[in-house]
């Protein structure tokens, strides 16, 4: 008879047993026994687990009691965060046991493959489905363990899929919404470290729901971080940039840290479409002295030259580009990566600063595009009303909005530049390209006929009668 048949046989034996005071007796030495062993048999430990987990007829003050037993020497000598883990139900024999139990469990596993039976235990226990649901506490405390053991081999799409598996909802046992949002929250964090980002976004729209009920200032946080990390995959650099800056600020993250916040926060307003909102980001962040002193000068001198309209060269760009992460660098619609599309579109309108019009052809030459997609970027930009001008199809032109007099560069820097004023961008006057096009027909034949009307002032031309 093999160790795991033994087993069985005797946890079949222990289970007929009807005083149940001497029936968990029995359970609880067998557990003694087993890790007692050097090291413990990962089968015969799964077999004990499984005997209660997928039991359907245990009496319920001998299960609670020896299978809480069982998952707090599982969970003995490991640093498992206790944070939105669901506190065993101790009874009071079970609270006196506990620190026996502790002891007993980290001898087992604090061998050389100690964390390899810990493991194996519990994804046997958890792995084979059909679990009971008199235990929902216990099997909830070893999701969150092997989650933990999972974290610590680094495989962190497989600790937040173990967090995925625990009922959080329509379940027998009672769950506080704290609960509730620190397992969302701690399954965001996992997916954004492994770049599921779609998935991480479904799992925080539910901790948002429940965001409201907590004042713990690191849940708040770790909140914030994990949305403005949501923005910034999605590529709302705008909105990513805000929650980078603002997350930088709060003294409970650690200094290192806030500067590596200020950071992401310069790099994704650099990456954000051009307009105004991307300009009152770069004018706070350029406001912020840390930018100044604690960023690297290739990172500030792109942000001044985004904040003041310069135009930006391809080695600049080149030297940017190399600091990005992976999700930074994809390909947009239209071609280029987003960084290539942020200053395309950031090029056009710097040029709006020194020419009064531009022809696509020497657009595109700015660019780096040929001269129909610089028209395509142009057009697109003045439809999102992140553009003042207006196109000549005919002529290949892009006329730029005539600036007043004191819409001059020194002001439309030094209102960015970090002087304290924001700049009021005027809104442009949403006129159809027809009525733009019947204005400029108008204007044309009104200077024809003054034209014509000085020539014949003058007598330049002679009217000969027809006969």
């Amino acid at each position: 008879m093999d160790v795991d048949t033994d087993i069985a046989s005797q946890l079949d034996s222990i289970s007929s047993i009807s005083n149940q005071k001497e029936r968990t007796q029995s359970y609880l030495s067998l557990l003694t026994t087993l890790l007692s062993s050097s090291p413990p048999s990962s089968n015969g430990l799964i077999t004990f687990g499984r005997h209660f987990t997928t039991s359907t007829s245990m009496a319920m003050v001998v299960g609670r009691r020896v299978l809480g037993s069982y998952v707090i020497s599982l969970c003995a000598g490991t640093s498992m965060e206790k944070k939105g883990t669901s506190a065993l139900p101790l009874d009071e024999d079970l609270t006196n046991d506990q620190p026996r139990l502790e002891e007993l469990g980290q001898e087992a596993f604090s061998g050389e493959k100690g964390e390899e039976v810990r493991r194996d235990v519990v994804e046997g226990v958890l792995g084979g489905g059909g679990l009971s649901g008199w235990c929902d506490e216990q099997t909830t405390v070893l999701r969150h363990l092997h989650s933990h053991l999972l974290q610590l081999e680094e495989d962190w799409l497989g600790a937040a899929k173990a967090l995925m598996q625990i009922p959080l909802e329509g379940t027998s046992r009672l769950i506080s919404d704290e609960e509730k949002l620190a397992v969302y929250m701690k399954i965001v964090r996992l997916l954004l470290e492994c770049g599921e980002w779609g998935l991480a976004q479904t799992h925080f729209s539910r901790a948002s729901l429940f965001i409201h009920v907590t004042k713990d200032k690191v849940t708040n946080l770790s909140y914030k971080l994990s949305q403005a990390r949501l923005f910034d995959f999605s590529a709302r650099f705008n909105e990513a940039a805000q929650k980078y800056h603002e997350v930088s600020f709060d003294s409970a993250v650690a200094e290192e840290d806030r500067i590596q916040m200020l950071k992401a926060a310069v790099t994704t307003s650099i990456l954000a479409p051009s307009g105004p909102q991307r300009s009152r980001v770069l004018a706070a962040l350029n406001r912020d002295d840390r930018v100044h002193t604690s960023i690297s000068p290739a990172l500030v001198t792109m942000l001044r030259k985004m904040l003041l309209e310069y135009i930006v060269r391809q080695e600049e760009i080149k030297e940017f580009e190399s600091s990005l992460e992976e999700h930074q660098r994809a390909k947009v619609e239209g071609g280029g990566t987003v960084l290539e599309r942020a200053v395309r579109e950031h090029n056009v309108n710097a040029c709006g600063k020194v020419y009064d019009n531009i022809s696509f052809e020497a657009l595109g030459n700015i660019l780096n595009l040929d001269a129909d997609s610089a028209e395509n970027t142009a057009r697109r930009m003045i439809e999102q009303g992140r553009l003042r001008a207006w196109i000549d199809q005919p002529l290949h032109l892009l006329y730029f909005e005539s600036r007043t007099a004191h819409d001059t560069d020194a002001e439309a820097q030094g209102t960015a530049g970090g002087l304290g004023i924001e700049s009021k961008e005027k809104e442009i006057e949403p006129r159809l390209w027809s009525e733009r096009w019947d204005d400029r027909i108008r204007e044309t034949s009104t200077k024809v006929e003054a034209l014509a009307e000085q020539i014949h002032q003058k007598g330049l031309i002679h009217v000969v009668p027809v006969a």
